[in-house]
């Protein structure tokens, strides 16, 4: 068992050379084998995990890595994280997190999620049936790859759905890695605001929507919550159930406009291989790129190297997803990879509350754009496209097409 005593360490978070790869430092570490130390944006070093077994390992329950973003030495992501997401309990462990999980629980699972595929449909086709009267080319990012889950979350919350502009302007600038702290604060005080003033509407005016049930089941007529903390329940949906969403429609329609062979399997038979490709999404594209994160509580050994505690630690999604030693051809985008490993929505009890929902999104987004316009293609060439870097989860900045 060894430690790092070394003086320099890469600076975090990294870039991607390939927009369609990982970061190649982050590929370089995981095939050293070991993890390394790297340095983020207030001088610290925790440890970046890159090899799939070892992701797991950190993520997986026992106590030893916390994930409350309050605890001395957790890699915050800026001085804004403790602020903003302190009190949130996606950033808590054991009874201050599942407790609160389980209120949420019901309307993401696999069942109710299954039975808003109706609706999700509708929405897609409407969407779909507005495209020709914004003019070519139209960017897909802002007109169907975020209004899609946009509109589905907005649906669900029970917020109006003119108001998805506000919400997806503040919660882009709260996940934003380089954005100043005072401008992070703002926008999520412009949520918790909007949020609020719908919350307490809810109580004259109930409706079957999350955010009525909150306010008036487990803040009014149980007392399990307080009406701010039921607010930034809210808030942390939204937050977590448009944008990743948002930027794997967007990915996903990008990797089928370059591979027309993986795009013609699905289009074969979508309901045999929408769930397949829906995985091999998640695996290919890892959009979340600079999370988990977690502090270790206990002395840990990892990979042959000894993670005392109180030390960060980051676990580097991408470069797990590739590891050759848990997939074939890791390189490749396979639509019919029946290996369902992939740990895009996380590993352990903290993994993506809405990744059911998300599924079924993605599930049907991308066949029924393709069946709908199948002269669809880039409308400028793939060298001026902008993906961001410096957030939390990696995507397209536009996305520009014709047909």
């Amino acid at each position: 068992m060894s430690t790092d005593t070394s003086a320099q360490a890469t600076a975090f978070p990294l870039t991607r050379g390939c927009p369609f790869a990982p970061p190649e430092t982050a590929t370089a570490f995981r095939e050293a084998g070991a993890p390394r130390r790297v340095t983020i944006w207030n001088g610290t070093r925790p440890w970046l995990i890159t090899r799939h077994d070892q992701v797991q390992q950190v993520l997986s329950p026992g106590g030893r890595f916390g994930a409350d973003v309050t605890l001395p030495g957790f890699p915050n992501t800026s001085s804004a994280q403790p602020v903003v997401e302190g009190g949130i309990f996606f950033r808590k462990d054991g009874d201050e997190h599942l407790p609160i999980r389980r209120i949420l629980n019901p309307d993401f699972t696999a069942k109710r999620s299954e039975a808003l595929r109706p609706r999700i449909v509708e929405l897609i086709d409407q969407l779909l049936d507005e495209l020709p009267a914004k003019g070519r080319p139209v960017d897909l990012i802002e007109e169907y790859a975020l209004a899609l889950p946009t509109l589905v979350i907005c649906e669900i919350l029970g917020v109006p759905a003119e108001w998805r502009h506000i919400i997806h302007e503040s919660s882009k600038k709260v996940v934003q890695l380089s954005l100043p702290k005072e401008e992070k604060l703002a926008a999520h005080r412009t949520m918790l605001d909007t949020l609020s003033r719908t919350m307490a509407d809810k109580r004259s005016d109930p409706d079957d929507g999350l955010l009525s049930r909150l306010v008036n089941t487990w803040v009014d007529e149980k007392g399990v919550l307080g009406f701010e903390q039921a607010v930034g329940l809210g808030v942390l949906v939204i937050a977590a159930g448009h944008e990743t969403t948002a930027n794997m429609i967007g990915l996903g329609i990008l990797a089928l406009l370059r591979e027309p062979e993986q795009r013609a399997i699905l289009l074969s038979d979508p309901k045999k291989y929408q769930s397949t490709a829906t995985e091999e999404m998640m695996r290919y594209w890892s959009m979340v790129q600079t999370e988990p994160r977690r502090v270790c509580l206990q002395d840990t050994e990892i990979g042959g190297v000894l993670i005392k505690a109180g030390e960060g630690v980051i676990c580097n999604l991408p470069a797990a997803n590739r590891d050759p030693d848990v997939f074939a051809a890791p390189e490749e985008l396979d639509l019919t990879r029946v290996e369902r490993k992939h740990i895009g929505f996380g590993f352990g009890i903290h993994q993506c509350l809405g990744q059911n929902l998300s599924r079924v999104e993605m599930q049907e987004a991308w066949p029924r754009l393709f069946h709908r316009y199948p002269a669809l293609r880039l409308a400028v060439d793939e060298s001026e496209l902008h993906f961001h870097d410096d957030a939390l989860t990696y995507g397209l900045e536009e996305l520009p097409v014709t047909w």
